[in-house]
């Protein structure tokens, strides 16, 4: 006998994507906030800055590694629904991993300052130089794909209100609380 298929996010998976968000608002707070003071307020914010880019890392390789095992939840849209939801989150994953990818390769410390520690203790392991592009491209590189990922994040909350406000088929339901208003209607019915 086949298992029945899942209709909701497993606890799992909803625990992993609060804690991508949590991190990833906490990154964009430092970088437009005490990243942007005078002086040498960037170069202080720094390693928490990348200490929060580990962990998010982290979290996404754990995220990813976590789907392989684990099916979505099943819900009956269109295969171009379906195409489209797939193409977005994998895009959305690909800039993430750009982000953080190329802000380790812009980073550089200025000659004679000791290196970033991660976590307060773990130095940061300088990225290899890569083709022409130098750390501070990367750097640009890294600032311009922020705000792709910032649009990314914009449209993935809208698609996350339509579920809730038009749609009303409980995807939005599904990721906060783990069931969804139409699961329980199917459930019942």
């Amino acid at each position: 006998m086949s298992e029945k298929p899942r209709r909701h996010w497993q606890f799992s998976i909803r625990l992993l994507h609060w804690l991508t968000v949590i991190a990833l608002a906490a990154q964009i707070a430092i970088a437009f906030g005490p990243m942007r003071g005078p002086g040498m307020a960037m170069m202080n914010w720094l390693p928490l800055h990348m200490s929060i880019g580990v962990t998010i890392l982290a979290i996404i390789v754990l995220r990813l590694c976590w789907r392989i095992f684990t099916q979505a939840p099943v819900r009956p849209t269109s295969r171009f629904m379906r195409f489209a939801t797939a193409f977005f989150h994998i895009l959305l994953y690909a800039t993430i991993l750009a982000v953080l990818t190329t802000g380790w390769l812009g980073y550089r410390p200025m000659p004679f300052m000791p290196p970033a520690r991660l976590f307060g203790d773990l130095p940061v392991p300088l990225a290899p130089s890569v083709g022409a592009l130098s750390a501070r491209g990367f750097a640009l590189i890294h600032a311009k794909l922020v705000w792709i990922l910032l649009g990314l994040a914009g449209v993935h909350v809208l698609a996350a209100l339509a579920h809730f406000v038009l749609l009303r088929d409980g995807v939005m339901q599904s990721m906060v609380f783990g069931r969804s208003n139409t699961a329980s209607r199917d459930q019942s019915g």
